[in-house]
């Protein structure tokens, strides 16, 4: 079952990113992006259950890579802000603190777009339940 559930969590991220049209380091992250949108689907058996997507308004929330290898969060208009430690391994990036159960964010990166998605999987009554997320952000 455990084989299974990870081919389908490895298929369906190189589904997600094989049209990736750059090579992406951490040094490209560097800077201040502002979000744009975060969409948040989950599926059982291969449906669509449950689907939630926000539209964020212009300086609403950002990200803030820094040489030092942490990205400040900013919201709701720079009322709140959460520092974290950050870690990219090869298209791989951990946001907070790295665990060995910690699902880390592909990045793709297009020209002034910046996608991050990771999928994540439970099983939840005898079903297989994959939550995937996607957060698009802009070079601000």
């Amino acid at each position: 079952m455990r084989l299974l559930f990870t081919l389908i969590l490895i298929a369906q991220s190189l589904v997600a990113f094989s049209q990736t049209t750059a090579s992406i380091g951490y040094s490209t992250l560097i800077g201040t992006w502002k979000v744009l949108s975060k969409i948040e689907i989950k599926k059982s058996d291969g449906q669509v259950i449950g689907q939630n997507q926000e539209v964020y308004k212009p300086d609403e929330k950002f990200f803030e890579f820094s040489q030092n290898s942490t990205v400040t969060i900013s919201q709701e208009f720079g009322k709140h802000s959460e520092k974290l430690p950050v870690s990219m391994k090869g298209k791989n990036l951990y946001i907070g603190k790295i665990k060995k159960t910690k699902i880390p964010y592909l990045v793709r990166y297009d020209g002034k777009l910046l996608k991050l998605a990771k999928t994540e999987g439970k099983i939840k009554k005898g079903k297989t339940i994959l939550e995937t997320e996607e957060v698009i952000l802009e070079r601000k």
